[in-house]
């Protein structure tokens, strides 16, 4: 039998922890930028061409323009949702 099949699902997709909420699309995305960027540190020493320091560097300016960038798109994009006609 597969044993995920019985593994219950959350009632939320939000973790408290005190003050903290944490949304599980949040906490996915940044497992996901962490395994990114190490397999990328791995891959580019492997090849020669940098270190692991250096994909973490480029990790500190590409994910925050990223986020930045999808942000302005989608607010270019849904513009009705984020402009206030009632002034």
């Amino acid at each position: 039998m597969n044993v995920l099949a019985f593994i219950p699902s959350p009632g939320t997709g939000v973790l408290q922890l005190g003050p903290l909420k944490l949304n599980a699309y949040g906490a996915m995305i940044a497992l996901g930028v962490v395994a990114a960027v190490w397999l990328s540190g791995r891959r580019l020493e492997k090849r020669g061409a940098g270190t692991r320091e250096d994909m973490s560097a480029i990790a500190l300016w590409g994910v925050p323009a990223g986020v930045i960038g999808g942000r302005l798109y989608h607010v270019i994009t849904d513009w009705e949702l984020f402009c206030d006609e009632s002034k």
